[in-house]
């Protein structure tokens, strides 16, 4: 029997800031890194079947980007790529990591200082993960 689980903690890294286009890119979340299931700071792993489809839904409903997880919304993701295996292969991609790949649009100058300064370094994002209790 599956339960839901609110899924809200998981911070990835932070790879750039565009200071041109006022975006910041890196990765929402990893699913694998050499190879090897990726566990998140909770102790997740997210499947990368499990991300696709995830990140769908929240690119089609959502989109919205908190600090930390608390208060109002601070910006949208903007960009977003599935990155998983085999998407990665029939694209003749060489990666050390899979997950999705994303690109904020801070909405105030501010955010976007505290991605330049290093005092954000990643994306809350949030959603449903669904556990497999029988596992």
């Amino acid at each position: 029997m599956a339960a839901a689980q609110e899924y809200q903690k998981h911070v990835a890294t932070l790879i750039k800031v565009d200071d041109a286009l006022g975006l910041v890119f890196g990765w929402g979340l990893v699913c694998k890194v050499d190879g090897e299931d990726y566990y998140d700071v909770q102790g997740d792993n997210i499947t990368e079947p499990g991300m696709v489809e995830a990140t769908t839904d929240f690119m089609l409903n959502a989109r919205v980007a908190k600090e930390m997880h608390k208060g109002d919304q601070i910006g949208a993701i903007v960009h977003s790529f599935p990155l998983t295996t085999e998407i990665a292969a029939a694209m003749d991609i060489v990666t050390k990591r899979t997950g999705w790949m994303v690109a904020m649009k801070p909405d105030s100058d501010e955010t976007l200082e505290k991605f330049r300064n290093g005092s954000l370094t990643g994306f809350s994002i949030g959603g449903w993960h669904i556990e497999d209790e029988a596992a």
